[in-house]
């Protein structure tokens, strides 16, 4: 990541790590119906941060390669 980049509090790398644990917990020993929707609630809200932290990215790489073209 570029130094001008703005800096999450958490990566999208690990934003992505803890959402495929929250995933896992659904198939694991420790899955109780109780927990189920608060668990699939907080893994919808943090899809929805990781989709949101690409689309900024995205637009940064897009800001980057048009400058790069009308040089």
């Amino acid at each position: 990541m570029s130094k001008n980049a703005p800096q999450s509090k958490t990566s999208i790398e690990t934003k992505i790590k803890e959402l495929d644990e929250s995933v896992e917990w659904f198939y694991s020993d420790d899955f109780s119906l109780d927990e189920a929707l608060r668990k699939y609630q907080d893994a919808q809200k943090l899809a929805k941060n990781i989709e949101k932290d690409l689309a900024e990215l995205k637009n940064q790489v897009e800001v980057i390669a048009n400058f790069a073209q009308s040089e």
